[in-house]
């Protein structure tokens, strides 16, 4: 899947967490017939940002709050009133979680408003900051600066590689080798280029059936290259605005 004639030639995709230890980071680089992907990585916020510079990036991590939510909790922390009849899912869920629910991908990405995904977000606000200092503006959240959010699970389920509903990939013991072997067919069927053509060496690989972590970030550089080849979903004019601030779920259109 190339990417159009002016688009990076690098993408970095990071798994975010709320620790460097958990989070997952990786390159791909075109070189002019498949991307190459390298690491695992660092995941310290340093070493993301040194290596985001020129690249484009995919952040496993919501990338705003919901409207909603934010012109309510700023009405109560100004001692203003709560705003009547605001509708409890307008305060969990933003446009773009919505419209990925109605692609009916078996996937319901989580609350970053009510769930602990929220202290992830803190993070990548923080990342976005300073990565928008890096430019000299503040970045839209919507893909158009070239950082994307990503969901890994609902691109597994775009691409036809997360079959039934209530696989799991991630995690995995001794006593529950499921997802570990999941993920190793996952990463079988990506190094035999079965969403397009990669370089994946044994190392990256190997540690990708170790950790979801790494895989994760595999993934969202994957979701990024698709971005700049053009086969995501985009915005609807009339989301537009709010995926500037809300932030927008890039999910691959379809397998190739």
């Amino acid at each position: 899947m190339a990417p159009g004639t002016s688009a990076p030639r690098r993408v970095l995709g990071v798994d975010l967490a709320t620790a460097p230890a958990r989070t997952g980071l990786v390159e791909a680089t075109w070189d002019g017939g498949a991307w190459r992907l390298t690491g695992p990585y660092p995941g310290d916020d340093g070493s993301i940002l040194e290596r985001a510079a020129g690249a484009a990036v995919g952040l496993d991590a919501p990338l705003g709050w919901p409207d909603a939510f934010v012109e309510a909790v700023d009405a109560h922390h100004g001692r203003r009133p709560w705003p009547d009849g605001v509708d409890p899912v307008d305060l969990r869920y933003r446009a773009t979680d919505r419209f990925v629910v109605d692609l009916d991908l078996g996937v319901r990405p989580l609350s970053v408003s009510s769930d602990l995904i929220g202290a992830v977000a803190w993070r990548a606000a923080g990342l976005m900051t300073a990565l928008g200092r890096g430019r000299g503006r503040a970045l839209a959240r919507d893909g158009s600066d070239g950082i994307y959010e990503v969901y890994p699970a609902a691109a597994l389920r775009a691409w036809g590689l997360l079959a039934r509903r209530g696989e799991r990939y991630k995690g995995g013991r001794v006593a529950d080798p499921g997802p570990r072997a999941l993920r190793q067919r996952i990463v079988a069927d990506l190094a035999a280029g079965v969403v397009h053509p990669v370089g994946l060496d044994a190392g990256l690989a190997a540690a990708a059936v170790d950790s979801d972590h790494v895989l994760d970030a595999i993934l969202a550089a994957l979701v990024v290259t698709a971005a700049l080849a053009g086969t995501t979903y985009l915005p609807p004019a009339a989301l537009a605005a709010r995926a500037a601030r809300e932030g927008w779920i890039h999910v691959p259109v379809a397998r190739p």
